[in-house]
C-alpha cells in the first residue's frame, strides 16, 4: 500500500510541477512569487478543512505540543519551498530543479538514521554518491541550455533543496511520533503554517514592485489546480511515510519524479534531452537502483 499510496503523489506532484512552469514565466519579482504561492496555500487551507471533515476528524483538531511544533517545522518549510520553486524554475532547466531534490533527499535519510534508527547500508551510501555525480552532470547540462548558473541561483537551488528535504522529515517525524493525530489534520495545519509564514514574507517584501492583477486573473486556473495536486501530494506522502523505511521512500520519490520532469521537460517545455542530459539521468537511475535493491 505504501507504493500506491507514493505513485498517486509523484503523480499529483508532476500535476503541480507541470502547472507552475505554465505560470513562472507570467510572474516577475519576489513579491509575485510569493503572492502567487500564498494564494496556492490560501486555497489548500480549505481543501484541507473539507478532507479532515470528510474523514470524520474534526475532533482531533484540537492538538497541542509537539504536533504544532512539526507541523510548523512543516509549514514553513512548505513555505519555502514552493516560493524558491517558482523563483528557481524560471532561471534554470526544469530537470535541474529534481536533481537537486534527489540530492536532498540525504536530509530526511541522515536524520531518519539519526533518531528513528533507519540504518543506511554502505552499498546506499554508494548510491548516493552516484546520485552526487549525477547532479555535476546535469549542472552541466543546464548551463548548455540555460544561462550559466551563477553563486546567487545555485544558493537558491540549495535552499530549495533543503526546504524540500525538510519537508520531507518533517512528515517521518509526524509518523514516528504523533501516530494518533490523523494524516488529514498534520496537512491542515501544515498549510495553514505555511499561509501564515507567506504572508509574514509577503509584508515584508518591497510594496513598490508592481503587481498586475490581470495576470493573476490569468492563471489563477493554474493555481487552482496547483493547490489540489500540492494537497494530495503531500497528504499520500505522507501516508507513505508511515509505512515505508525513509532510504526506500525518498529516494524513489525523487527519483520518479525525475524521470517524469525529464519526459515533461522535453514534451512540454521544449528543453532538448542531450546525451549529457541523458547519461545523467542514467546515472541518477542507477544510484537509486543501488539505494533501492542492494
Amino acid at each position: 500500500m505504501g507504493y500506491l499510496y507514493l505513485a498517486i503523489a509523484m503523480l499529483a506532484g508532476a500535476g503541480k510541477g507541470y502547472c507552475a512552469k505554465k505560470t513562472s514565466g507570467l510572474i516577475s519579482g519576489f513579491r509575485g512569487a510569493t503572492l502567487s504561492n500564498l494564494i496556492r496555500l490560501g486555497f489548500c487551507i480549505p481543501i484541507g478543512l473539507l478532507v479532515v471533515i470528510l474523514s470524520g476528524d474534526l475532533g482531533a483538531m484540537g492538538q497541542t505540543g509537539s504536533f504544532l511544533w512539526i507541523s510548523a517545522l512543516s509549514g514553513v518549510s512548505t513555505a519555502v519551498l514552493v516560493f524558491t520553486w517558482l523563483v528557481a524554475v524560471r532561471k534554470n532547466a526544469y530537470m535541474l530543479m529534481d536533481v537537486f531534490y534527489t540530492l536532498a533527499v540525504l536530509i530526511p535519510l541522515c536524520l531518519s538514521a539519526l533518531f528513528f534508527d533507519e540504518g543506511i547500508k554502505l552499498t546506499q551510501w554508494v548510491g548516493i554518491l552516484i546520485l552526487v555525480v549525477a547532479v555535476l552532470l546535469l549542472c552541466s547540462y543546464n548551463n548548455s541550455i540555460k544561462e550559466k548558473l551563477t553563486p546567487g541561483r545555485i544558493l537558491l537551488l540549495i535552499i530549495s533543496g533543503i526546504s524540500n528535504g525538510m519537508v520531507d522529515f518533517s512528515q517521518k517525524l509526524f509518523v514516528k511520533t504523533t501516530p494518533h493525530v490523523p494524516v488529514s489534520v498534520f496537512n491542515f495545519y501544515t498549510y495553514l503554517f505555511g499561509f501564515i509564514t507567506l504572508v509574514l514574507f509577503f509584508l515584508l517584501t518591497r510594496s513598490d514592485e508592481k503587481l498586475e492583477v490581470k495576470t493573476f486573473r490569468k492563471i489563477v486556473g493554474y493555481i487552482a489546480v496547483m493547490a489540489i495536486c500540492l494537497f494530495a501530494y503531500s497528504f499520500f506522502k505522507t501516508q507513505a511515510a508511515g509505512l515505508l523505511d525513509s532510504v526506500l521512500l525518498y529516494p524513489l520519490s525523487q527519483g520518479g519524479g525525475m524521470i517524469i520532469a525529464t519526459t515533461m521537460a522535453a514534451v512540454f517545455f521544449g528543453e532538448k534531452v542531450t546525451p549529457r542530459c541523458a547519461i545523467g539521468v542514467a546515472i541518477a537511475f542507477v544510484g537509486l537502483i543501488i539505494i533501492n535493491l542492494l
